[in-house]
């Protein structure tokens, strides 16, 4: 046995709980619930932005800031891919799998079954990597335009995260058992547990 992956489904094994972003039911789910984290996290940021006073921030307007923010954004989204990436090709030397399929962006191993410690670690890399550059980076702007930005960064990462998010809870509660497995094709992920 692999400690990370399985190339084919071992004996015993059978579907027990599938995550498909396209799928219209859990599209609505993870739609509502990336809504909720985006209002949550924007009303604390503009709240705390009202008290440094708005002219500092409407002074540092410009359009160049904001194809900035865009531009960062769509950097972001690909750089968060592949660190899942990186992670799934130290662990399993496998074939990845990238592209975008709306409405999300995706990295997967569609040809393996991983278990529950690499889905883990895969999942929590952008997650940690990309919130604890966004803190930094907020801490050292010398503006309050330019961490108005980097906080808005923030929230569309941790709101991008949340299939990320639901995967690692459903990990954490359901499947505990380190022998699960986990087939990532992208936009769908399929759990499989042992039968005892």
């Amino acid at each position: 046995m692999n400690r990370f992956y399985e190339e084919t489904l071992p004996e015993g094994y059978q579907e027990a709980f599938v995550v498909d972003a396209n799928d219209k039911d859990s599209y609505s789910k993870l739609t509502t619930a990336t809504l909720l984290i985006n209002t949550v996290l924007f009303v604390v940021i503009f709240s705390s932005f009202v008290k440094t006073g708005i002219t500092e921030i409407t002074c540092g307007f410009s359009v160049i800031k904001i194809v900035g923010l865009l531009a960062a954004y769509m950097i972001y989204v690909v750089l968060h891919e592949l660190t899942h990436g990186v992670v799934y090709k130290l662990l399993t030397k496998q074939k990845l799998t990238f592209g975008f399929k709306p409405p999300v962006a995706y990295c997967g191993v569609p040809e393996i079954y991983v278990y529950r410690i690499t889905a883990l670690l895969s999942l929590l890399a952008p997650l940690t990597v990309f919130s604890i550059l966004f803190i930094l980076a907020f801490f050292l702007a010398n503006d309050a335009f330019t961490r108005l930005m980097i906080l808005i960064l923030l929230v569309l990462h941790l709101s991008g995260c949340v299939g990320d998010l639901y995967n690692i809870w459903l990990l954490l509660t359901r499947f505990k058992n380190p022998a699960t497995l986990r087939q990532d094709t992208g936009p769908k992920q399929i759990y499989y547990t042992k039968e005892y």
